[in-house]
């Protein structure tokens, strides 16, 4: 059976006097509303910082790259430190012509006068089956000059049979090595003037080539010629600089035959 309405009535009016007056504590619920607005602005930063971001890489992208730092030697703010030019020798060509075993030595604009200064090779004597010979060239010029140079140890000596190369060094290749070489030309300097020649003492150089021995050279030495290459040479008024040889511009030759 269902209360009538004068009785529901009564019945919430006591429950309503009981209750007492309505009370509401807002610090929750403002509490809860600032939390979420907090974490509504940091999403919305965060997001903002991505799509920051992907923006500067797609622009970067277009552009061909991340960007690079400047790299600087010498002042040149182009160059890589790592690729710092250490030698005189410019960087390697897969073509560059090579004093290379068994090439034909070639050289039209060698000479044994440049710029007044002129060199010959002492004499090439036997010394031992077992050994090249002891070499020495000589300097000599019109006028009184300072020559700069490599020193005479680093000097490119060859040895030749037939105009073909079967030995030498300091920069030699083997047979079918075309890799280019260098020397670090360290200064060194000599003084000639008119009567005054430099005699300089090269040393031994006894690398061959595959196959040969001096034992069999000597064998037969008028067979041998040993050639001495400078240059180019460059300067003038009384200072001259020879630099390093290499096949290619005018250089400075002195060249003399093997003996016993």
């Amino acid at each position: 059976m269902q209360p009538d309405e004068p009785q529901l009535r009564d019945g919430l009016e006591v429950v309503a006097a009981q209750a007492g007056p309505l009370r509401l504590d807002a610090a929750p619920v403002v509490r809860r509303v600032r939390r979420r607005r907090r974490r509504r602005a940091l999403v919305g930063a965060t997001a903002g910082t991505a799509i920051a971001v992907l923006a500067v890489t797609a622009i970067v992208g277009s552009l061909g790259g991340a960007p690079r730092p400047e790299r600087a030697v010498g002042g040149d703010a182009s160059v890589d430190p790592s690729m710092a030019v250490t030698s005189p020798v410019a960087s390697p060509v897969p073509d560059s012509p090579v004093f290379m075993c068994g090439r034909r030595l070639e050289l039209p604009d060698a000479a044994s006068t440049r710029s007044a200064l002129t060199m010959t090779v002492g004499s090439a004597r036997y010394r031992s089956d077992e050994v090249g010979p002891m070499l020495s060239v000589t300097f000599t010029a019109s006028a009184a000059t300072h020559v700069t140079s490599s020193p005479p140890g680093l000097f490119q000596v060859l040895y030749l049979r037939d105009g073909l190369i079967v030995g030498g060094g300091p920069m030699l290749n083997g047979p079918g090595d075309t890799q280019p070489q260098g020397i670090d030309a360290v200064g060194y300097g000599f003084e000639l003037g008119p009567g005054h020649p430099a005699q300089l003492d090269l040393g031994a150089r006894d690398r061959l080539c595959p196959s040969l021995t001096w034992r069999q050279i000597w064998s037969e030495p008028e067979a041998y010629e040993v050639v001495v290459l400078q240059g180019p040479v460059q300067g003038g008024s009384g200072q001259l600089s020879v630099g390093i040889p290499a096949l290619s511009g005018p250089l400075l030759r002195g060249r003399a035959r093997l003996s016993r």
